[in-house]
């Protein structure tokens, strides 16, 4: 069974890039800091040893000036570093991200359920939910992090200088690095999902407007959508208003603290200096690291609010998986259709919300064995047909049915295999996106499900199964990508497939070879297809919408 996602796993994904750049970002921040306490150290020594001529003569001017040279460059070069890397591991972990939650959706889920996360808007929700996951290691884990190695540090080298200057500096310090974030922890995590369902009904409306473009000029509803959508935005920035609000206020008691410690740690620091217990400028230099400070505490204000998102998004992305529950529903046999297989459909009408047209009085019955060819006009319905066939869209009107029963009272999760004509092709090489059906396969079934499909040669041509297809497929063909596609498609082993449009991309030849695995495979099951292409292909029961 499958694995709910957790925040907490997410840096294991790829731990030795978050790692990297974890440590090259703490040491972008320390060598900032040790930059300001040491050339403030470095001036004012320097100033105090031009005083006196003995002093000028001995004070050693090229080791804090090779210092400070050493700290700029790490700056500079860790910055860049870090933000290569922090990046390549988020974008990694994205990849890796959508490769399992398409694994799940199409291991344990029906084929209606997958299907309907095809649909532009639910798609749209799933890509965004998943980018939001990133945030957690980005807003959350690496700014805490750093904060915290960089107050230790601060506070380690005050107690260094003397126990009174950490002191000074540990009630302000303490209170912006903790206390301060902690103000804001409830109210950024609620404004962060309010946040994310609200951008979610602004997606919304903007597909919604754009999709039934047409249709709403043709009613005259433009002008109430376009209220709609204007109302939906405006509450989204709203939204963004009040997190911007809250981590400005967050922000600014931050300043505030640090500035008690700034005072603190000056005030109790004169009393050092003439004590020449501390000289001026190692006071100087712990003045100016505590300023320096700053920059490690001020992504603080905003983490809670990413860490919220984060939530918001995985919990979403959870409703969607077919994850372990703490009480699993129990199924047995009885749930799902068993060989032989008998499909029928009866004055079946269906239409896609928002569609002017849809198949209408449809009657199809089909058995174990037999294959069923649906060709029409584009925007007929055709597809429309095959979604109800997959039960991802009910019926306006009639009835479908397995084995004489209402497919909706079925478990269709194992039965019914759906390629729809929007492909999922990830940045990766063609075994791992073939194997995201069975984790399991040899090599073998993998070259033999792309013999089925007439990839076999070319992928011979390539870089065998480690070719590599690029995201969305950007290193392929269409017709490749979704020859790839069905290819996955095969490796489940569904006994009831419904593909749309199969032969795109592909020659004569080529068309007949995949016709011919695909009802060597489905001997014993169902094939429906849905195709533009004109193909004498005997024995098969033939639907022509019109």
């Amino acid at each position: 069974m499958l694995k709910p996602i957790r925040l907490r796993n997410l840096l294991r994904s790829r731990q030795a890039n978050w790692s990297l750049a974890l440590l090259l970002g703490a040491l972008t921040l320390f060598s900032a800091i040790g930059l300001l306490a040491v050339s403030g150290w470095f001036i004012t020594a320097a100033a105090i040893a031009g005083l006196t001529l003995s002093s000028s003569f001995t004070f050693d001017y090229f080791r804090p000036a090779a210092l400070i040279r050493l700290f700029a460059i790490v700056r500079t070069a860790g910055r860049y570093g870090e933000r290569v890397t922090s990046h390549h591991a988020a974008l990694s972990l994205l990849k890796d991200l959508r490769s399992q939650v398409f694994r799940a959706l199409t291991l344990g889920k029906t084929a209606a359920t997958l299907d309907s996360t095809s649909s532009a808007a639910t798609m749209h929700r799933l890509v965004a939910d998943i980018d939001r996951l990133d945030r957690f290691p980005l807003q959350f884990v690496a700014p805490w992090f750093w904060a915290s190695l960089i107050v230790v540090c601060y506070l380690t080298f005050a107690y260094w200088l003397h126990p009174q200057l950490a002191a000074a500096a540990s009630f302000g310090l303490v209170a912006a690095w903790l206390l301060v974030p902690a103000v804001g922890f409830w109210r950024g995590r609620t404004l962060a999902q309010e946040d994310v369902t609200a951008a979610e009904q602004r997606r919304e409306h903007f597909l919604e407007s754009l999709s039934l473009l047409t249709s709403l000029t043709l009613w005259q509803g433009w002008p109430s959508q376009q209220r709609d959508t204007l109302i939906a935005d405006q509450q989204y920035q709203t939204q963004q208003l009040k997190q911007q609000q809250l981590i400005s206020l967050l922000s600014l008691l931050q300043q505030w603290a640090l500035a008690i410690s700034l005072i603190c740690v000056l005030w109790f620091g004169v009393d050092l200096v003439q004590s020449n217990l501390v000289s001026v400028p190692w006071l100087l230099a712990a003045a100016l690291a505590l300023l320096g400070v700053h920059e490690a505490l001020v992504p603080l204000a905003g983490s809670f609010i990413g860490l919220g998102q984060s939530q918001a998004a995985r919990d979403r992305i959870n409703q969607l998986m077919p994850i372990n529950q703490a009480q699993p529903i129990e199924t047995d046999d009885t749930t799902r259709p068993a060989a032989p297989f008998h499909l029928q459909t009866e004055q079946l009408s269906a239409r896609i919300a928002g569609a002017l047209n849809g198949p209408e009085n449809i009657n199809i019955d089909l058995r174990s064995g037999q294959v069923l060819v649906i060709t029409g006009a584009s925007g007929i319905g055709k597809t429309t047909l095959l979604k109800v066939l997959a039960n991802a869209l009910q019926p306006s009107s009639g009835k479908y049915l397995i084995n004489q029963r209402p497919a909706e009272q079925w478990q269709l999760d194992e039965c019914i295999g759906y390629l729809p004509q929007q492909l999922d092709i990830f940045d990766s090489s063609l075994a791992n996106n073939l194997r995201l059906a069975d984790p399991q396969a040899s090599d073998e079934q993998l070259w033999q499900v792309l013999a089925d499909v007439a990839l076999a040669d070319w992928a011979q041509q390539q870089n065998g199964l480690d070719t590599a297809l690029g995201e969305y497929g950007a290193q392929i063909s269409g017709g490749q990508a979704r020859r790839v596609a069905l290819a996955r498609l095969l490796l489940a082993k569904r006994p009831i497939l419904l593909v749309d449009e199969p032969f795109a991309g592909l020659d004569s030849r080529s068309s007949y070879q995949v016709i011919a695995a695909l009802r060597e495979r489905q001997a014993d099951g169902l094939l429906i297809i849905v195709s533009h292409h004109a193909m004498d292909i005997p024995d098969v029961q033939r639907l022509h919408l019109s």
